[in-house]
């Protein structure tokens, strides 16, 4: 059952969130000056929300390194 379980590596983690955060802040920033902060918010969450998206779609295409083979198929 703990098989299918991967752990969490939180830096690639926080790296995708936080990229993405800031991506989408910097994007509608301009809009943002002077707005209420719901809308602060709901760009906050656009941004978690994207960074999460890319960091399971990065896990689930990602491939192995490049020693993977050697590991594999020992000559």
């Amino acid at each position: 059952m703990t098989r299918g379980l991967r752990r969490i590596d939180w830096v690639a983690l926080g790296a995708d969130v936080g990229s993405a955060v800031l991506f989408t802040l910097l994007l509608v920033g301009p809009f943002l000056v002077g707005a209420h902060y719901r809308l602060w918010l709901l760009g906050l969450t656009i941004g978690i929300l994207l960074g999460l998206y890319f960091h399971v779609r990065r896990e689930h295409y990602s491939e192995p390194g490049p020693d993977a083979d050697e590991t594999r198929f020992p000559r």
